[in-house]
C-alpha cells in the first residue's frame, strides 16, 4: 500500500494592512480607460443624476464595466470593488457605488439615455475595429463577419418588456454582430420580436468600416434565409453563407440530386463529399450557389445519407473552401455566447427595459475592452484566445501596490502562470 507522504506545512492566519488586490490585471483596464477617455466621453452621453454627491455617472458605468470585465456580472459584485480601495486606484475611480445606488442609476436611463450610450459603444468599437479586420485578412484572407440573436430567459411577470419567445419562455431578445471576435455592434430588442429584428440596421452600423479591398465573408443561420438578405450582402459587395435547415427550402434544392453523377462529388477529408449546384428560389432575382454536404457518419455507414445544404455567395472557390468557411461560424457561435458566460450576463437584473438595455450595452462595452487589452498589451500570438484566458491569467492575478519615493508601483508575483503575458503588458505600459 503506498504512503501519502505530502502533508500541507502548518500556518497561521493573518492579516495586513498591505494594498493587495485580487485583480492586479485592472492596472491595464484602468490604462485603457485613460487612453480612451471614457470618463469624460460617458460624462458627455449621460445625463442622469439629480444631486451632485456621490458617483457620477460615468463613475457608475466604469465600476459596472469593470466588474463585468473581471466575469462579475451581477450588480452585487460593485461592492467588492467598493470594498477594494486598492483596485479603485488602478481604475482610477474616485467614487465607487454600492449595487442599491447602481441599480438607482441604470433604472433612470431613458430611450435617449440608451441611444447615447449605444453610440458611444459603437464608437469604441470602431477605435479597435481596424486592428481586428488587419488581423483576421491576414490569418484567413477574408473577415468573418456573424450575425445572430439569443434569447434571454427571464423568470416572473416584473420584466418590462419581456415576452413569450417561440419556445413559449419568457425572454428578451438579444442580437449583436462579431467581426472576428470583436462584439461589433448589438441590442437588446424586447421578447416576442423575430428572431432576425434589426439585422439591417447593425450591419448598417459597421459597413463604413470596412474598405472596398477587404474581403468580408458573412455566416449567418437559416432565420436570415432571405432575398432582402442576399441582396443587401450583394450590394455591399460581401460575400456570404447561410445555414440551410428548413425542410421547405431544402427540398427543392434535394432534388436536384437525383441523377447526379458520382463524379460531380468532390471529397473535402472526414468522410465527406460536397457538391456545389445552382438553384434559384421563386421570386429571387438570380440564381443562388447552394454547397450541398453529405455523409455516411462514420465506418458502420447508414442506409442513407446526410445531406447538409448551404447558400453561398461565390462558385469560384473549391467546395471544400466554401465549406470550411462556413464552418468558422461555429466559431463564432461561440464567440456570442461565450461572454454572456464568462461575464456573467445571462440574468438581467432590473425590472425597467432601458436598464436592462444599458445594463447589456455595458457587457458590450466590457467585451470589447477585454479584445483592446488583448491586442494592445497581450502578445499577438494571444490573439487566438477567447476572452476567457484573458479574464483568468490577465485580470484575476493577485498584485501588491507600493508606494516608494512618492511613485506608484505594482508587484506581480513571479510564480504567476502567464508571467509572459504580464511582462509583455507591462512593457507597453512604458
Amino acid at each position: 500500500m503506498d504512503r501519502i507522504t505530502g502533508t500541507p506545512t502548518k500556518v497561521e492566519v493573518d492579516f495586513t494592512d498591505a494594498r493587495l488586490t485580487h485583480r492586479g490585471g485592472w492596472v491595464f483596464l484602468g490604462q485603457a480607460f485613460k487612453r480612451l477617455d471614457l470618463g469624460r466621453r460617458l460624462s458627455q452621453a449621460l445625463s442622469l443624476k439629480r444631486r451632485r454627491r456621490g458617483a457620477s455617472d460615468a463613475e457608475m458605468v466604469l465600476s459596472l464595466v469593470a466588474s463585468q470585465v473581471a466575469g462579475g456580472g451581477a450588480l452585487s459584485d460593485v461592492d467588492a470593488l467598493r470594498c477594494d480601495d486598492t483596485s479603485g486606484r488602478l481604475l482610477g475611480l474616485a467614487e465607487v457605488p454600492d449595487h442599491r445606488r447602481l441599480g438607482e442609476c441604470l433604472s433612470r436611463f431613458g430611450a435617449a439615455d440608451v441611444e447615447g450610450l449605444e453610440r458611444l459603444v459603437g464608437s469604441v468599437a470602431a477605435e479597435l475595429a481596424p486592428e481586428v479586420i488587419a488581423h483576421e485578412q491576414s490569418r484567413r484572407g477574408y473577415v468573418p463577419v456573424f450575425i445572430d440573436g439569443s434569447a434571454i430567459e427571464v423568470e416572473g411577470r416584473l420584466f418590462e418588456g419581456a415576452g413569450k419567445g417561440y419556445d413559449g419562455t419568457q425572454q428578451y431578445w438579444l442580437h449583436g454582430v462579431f467581426v472576428g471576435g470583436l462584439r461589433a455592434a448589438g441590442h437588446l430588442h424586447p421578447g416576442g420580436v423575430a428572431v432576425t429584428a434589426g439585422w439591417r440596421e447593425q450591419l448598417e452600423s459597421i459597413r463604413q468600416w470596412f474598405d472596398p479591398d477587404d474581403a468580408v465573408w458573412v455566416h449567418v443561420d437559416n432565420a436570415y434565409y432571405g432575398r432582402e438578405f442576399v441582396d443587401f450582402c450583394h450590394q455591399q459587395g460581401w460575400g456570404y453563407s447561410v445555414s440551410v435547415t428548413h425542410d421547405g427550402f431544402r427540398a427543392p434544392v434535394l432534388r436536384m440530386l437525383q441523377g447526379l453523377p458520382e463524379s460531380a462529388w468532390t471529397d473535402i477529408g472526414m468522410g465527406e463529399q460536397a457538391t456545389l449546384v445552382h438553384h434559384r428560389p421563386q421570386g429571387w432575382r438570380e440564381h443562388a450557389h447552394v454547397v450541398i454536404r453529405r455523409t455516411h457518419d462514420g465506418a458502420q455507414q447508414r442506409l442513407e445519407p446526410a445531406y447538409t445544404v448551404t447558400l453561398v455567395s461565390r462558385d469560384d472557390l473549391p467546395v471544400g473552401e466554401l465549406v470550411a468557411r462556413h464552418r468558422q461560424k461555429q466559431g463564432q457561435e461561440n464567440a456570442f455566447k461565450g461572454p454572456l458566460i464568462d461575464l456573467d450576463l445571462h440574468h438581467p437584473p432590473c425590472r425597467r427595459f432601458h436598464a436592462n438595455q444599458a445594463y447589456y450595452l455595458c457587457g458590450q462595452l466590457a467585451q470589447i475592452l477585454l479584445r483592446m487589452l488583448q491586442y494592445d498589451f497581450l502578445p499577438a500570438e494571444s490573439r487566438k484566445h477567447s476572452i476567457r484566458p484573458i479574464i483568468r491569467y490577465l485580470i484575476h492575478t493577485p498584485a501588491r501596490l507600493v508606494r516608494r519615493a512618492r511613485q506608484w508601483r505594482l508587484d506581480f508575483a513571479k510564480t504567476t502562470f502567464r508571467l509572459d503575458w504580464l511582462y509583455h503588458a507591462a512593457c507597453q505600459l512604458e
